[in-house]
């Protein structure tokens, strides 16, 4: 009879545990499955018992999430495994492609089983020594569609921004504190405006993405040079019909309107940074005249700075000193939540309504 242990961490991973338990049990009805959740009773010395089923077992399997990676105790109980020569499987509920790579970690030896990979009845069938069955698969299908039940119960962020997210706290510039999550939003503590947030958003949406909007000021940085691909991929789509389902639209804030005096503390210097930029993005689009229609101008006062890239919004609220006058945004917080959630469809309104009251930049 083949021994299991099932290894776990913090309150989203416990329930997977429990699911992927009573799944091995169907699967592999001769198993003893091990989890110390349902086989540790009342009176029983804890630690001693998960160390006898560790030795005892032939196959650990750890269920990974994105907030136990790092959990001390389901490291060590891999740890032991590993030293103890046993067949050690992560299974990753989360994505994360940073799962495994900090130092030492023990998973760095082991293959893991990838919930998001879509080869989850294969890897059962292999794992378990199982002849795929009609009865097999059944069970198999059915774990997936309680797995996923429970990721949307725990789920911190909307669907549609979990790779952006991903992307953002792969970079240390904005992981020290951040993020916090809160009602599906993520909360970055800092990074707004700085050359890393842009380059994070210009790769997510080249090749892939299909929406870019951006409500700016001046836009310095994404016309200082530094996302020439960008535009040489913008005009490559620009051929097409409807640019091939490519919706790009962006905001300067017009240098003849009065909103100019309060939009920055440095009004000779913002007005002429404002100026050189446009003089920049009219070189750069040249006489493209699809691109032309992307870029427009308002004169309104600009309250929330919203940047839509596909699904995702990136907002982030200015703060206004007594003189009315806004403070510097780069590098402060900022939020990240799906265009689908109350803020979101409210941010697509607001954008919309500056867009149609803006004019042409061309």
């Amino acid at each position: 009879m083949k021994k299991i242990f099932i290894s776990w961490s913090k309150e989203k991973s416990g329930e997977f545990a429990k699911i992927t338990k009573h799944t091995i049990e169907d699967l592999v009805p001769d198993a003893d499955v091990f989890m110390s959740e349902e086989d540790i009773h009342a009176g029983e010395h804890v630690q001693e018992k998960i160390i006898n089923n560790i030795e005892q077992c032939d196959m650990l399997i750890l269920c990974f999430t994105a907030e136990n990676k790092k959990s001390p105790w389901l490291l060590y109980e891999a740890g032991y495994a590993s030293g103890l020569h046993k067949k050690v499987i992560p299974f990753l509920f989360d994505k994360d492609s940073m799962w495994h790579s900090w130092i030492d970690n023990p998973m760095n030896i082991a293959r893991e089983i990838d919930f998001n990979k879509g080869e989850l009845t294969k890897d059962f069938c292999e794992t378990f020594s199982l002849v795929l069955t009609d009865n097999i698969k059944d069970i198999i299908d059915n774990y997936k569609k309680q797995i996923n039940t429970c990721r949307e119960n725990f789920r911190i962020i909307d669907i549609q921004c979990e790779d952006l997210v991903e992307k953002l706290i792969s970079i240390d510039k904005f992981t020290i504190t951040s993020p916090i999550y809160r009602d599906k939003t993520a909360y970055f503590l800092s990074g707004f405006e700085t050359f890393e947030l842009w380059k994070v958003i210009i790769q997510s949406f080249l090749y892939t993405g299909k929406y870019l909007w951006i409500y700016g000021r001046k836009n310095m940085k994404l016309f200082g040079g530094n996302f020439k691909e960008l535009f040489e991929y913008l005009d490559q789509k620009s051929v097409l019909p409807d640019m091939d389902g490519i919706n790009f639209k962006i905001l300067f804030l017009n240098p003849k309107s009065e909103e100019v005096l309060y939009a920055h503390k440095d009004q000779d210097i913002f007005k002429s940074e404002l100026e050189s930029t446009i003089l920049r993005a009219k070189k750069t689009i040249g006489s493209n005249k699809v691109l032309q229609k992307c870029c427009r101008m308002y004169s309104n006062k600009r309250d929330e700075i919203i940047i839509r890239i596909d699904n995702c919004i990136v907002y982030c609220k200015p703060h206004f000193d007594v003189n009315g006058n806004p403070n510097i945004m780069t590098n402060s917080n900022f939020e990240l939540f799906s265009v689908f959630s109350e803020n979101g469809k409210r941010c697509i309104q607001k954008y919309m309504e500056v867009w149609n009251n803006a004019i042409d930049l061309f």
